[in-house]
């Protein structure tokens, strides 16, 4: 049976939400108590006054308050936007893989975008649109999206050892209810494919939180 404070700093640790909003103090302290009231009872197999759940989460806020505050720290080098692009995938196969080589060697003779990345199964294009008829002409994709653009983040080489780095990211997306289709990444570089309607708020977004502000 743990004890009530263990009992809470599970249960916020371990879920994502509570663990951000707390350290941020984004939260209505009683509101919260009497919401993980019934999860904190269920852990420590006892009845627990809200009172003392309170208590125990001021005291784990003020302690997250200051490991959480580095996070604000995030800057990225630059940001690039791509637009007009389509992403296919295929099922993975010899043949695919095959014709996939060679429409990427002639994508990168007309200097076009071009992606891919590969997995055991599938393997995920994304190209300039002005090749997707082509492609499709060749290959039979088992998924297309079209209409789509690239946000492309570079950032400093310190942050790929950086736990919590690319969570911020992705956090700050799904804030604004944007939809990640596919993302790609090298040591130092991001790029999250959105549709095209989300590119202007993705991109102000992360430049306002990451880039102008990065000094503040």
């Amino acid at each position: 049976m743990l004890r009530l404070s263990d009992a809470i700093k599970e249960l916020v640790e371990g879920n994502i939400i509570f663990s951000w909003g707390l350290g941020r103090r984004l939260f209505n302290l009683s509101q919260l108590s009497r919401f993980i009231k019934p999860l904190v009872e269920a852990r420590t197999q006892k009845t627990v006054a809200e009172s003392a759940i309170l208590m125990n989460l001021s005291r784990l806020q003020r302690t997250m308050a200051k490991i959480s505050a580095p996070s604000q720290e995030y800057a990225i080098e630059n940001i690039n936007v791509y637009s007009n692009l389509t992403v296919f995938t295929f099922s993975k196969n010899k043949e695919t893989h095959k014709k996939i080589d060679a429409f990427y060697q002639k994508i990168r003779e007309k200097n076009g975008f071009v992606s891919i990345t590969e997995g055991v199964h599938e393997i995920t294009m994304i190209v300039s649109s002005e090749f997707a008829g082509t492609m499709k002409k060749n290959l039979k994709p088992k998924k297309e999206f079209s209409k789509i653009s690239a946000i492309g983040i570079k950032f400093s080489e310190k942050y790929a050892t950086t736990p919590g780095f690319m969570h911020n990211l992705f956090q700050h997306m799904a804030m604004q209810n944007i939809n990640v289709v596919e993302v790609s990444s090298t040591y130092t570089e991001i790029t999250f494919y959105i549709h095209v309607r989300d590119s202007k708020l993705a991109f102000d977004t992360l430049f306002s939180r990451f880039v102008s502000g990065k000094n503040e």
